[in-house]
């Protein structure tokens, strides 16, 4: 179990990596055998189940993504 400091890191290094755009941080977030479901991944995939199924997939799904938030930025609050 994460201690509340480890959680706090995580979730830093999760921020920055959308904030860079970077794919590949993003990532190592994530095991092979990853499932989201999302209202916007029903949008985006025109699948109504918004489910996004493995590591790869994900990858993909986040790559389209990443186009559509050029100029947003992400922040953590505590």
């Amino acid at each position: 179990m994460l201690t509340g400091e480890q959680a706090h890191e995580l979730a830093e290094h999760w921020v920055q990596a959308w904030n860079s755009h970077d794919l590949d941080e993003i990532m190592s977030h994530y095991e092979e055998d990853v499932v989201l479901v999302s209202p916007v991944a029903a949008k985006i995939l025109n699948d109504p189940s918004g489910t996004v199924k493995g590591k790869e997939a994900l990858r993909n799904y986040f790559k389209r993504g990443l186009k559509f938030i050029l100029t947003s930025s992400l922040s953590l609050s505590m």
